[in-house]
């Protein structure tokens, strides 16, 4: 799939929707954990790209962000392909 130009593999987007299941409905201090939805939502056409709050971006883009840091401390974790996925997410955002 191709989102503003930048191709996610299969890998990722089946990475992505496990994500997007395990984070149902959890939070962290109070808010909920809403990256993996969103980036569901966008590499799916469920919702456009234009159509998300810039707000909600950054969210995601933060979320994203937290998480492959957590689990790149963890040695016995595999984070590549998070980290992929974070990468190019953040090229989609231009940053």
């Amino acid at each position: 799939m191709v989102l503003n130009g930048i191709s996610f593999s299969a890998k990722e987007i089946e990475e992505i929707e496990l994500l997007k299941e395990l984070c149902e409905g959890m939070t962290v201090d109070g808010d909920e954990i809403v990256c993996f939805k969103v980036l569901s939502d966008l590499l799916n056409n469920r919702v456009r790209f234009e159509d998300f709050p810039q707000e909600v971006l950054q969210t995601t883009q933060l979320q994203v962000n937290d998480y492959v840091h957590f689990w790149s401390d963890v040695d016995w974790f595999d984070s590549r392909l998070a980290e992929s996925v974070a990468m190019k997410f953040n090229r989609v955002l231009g940053n």
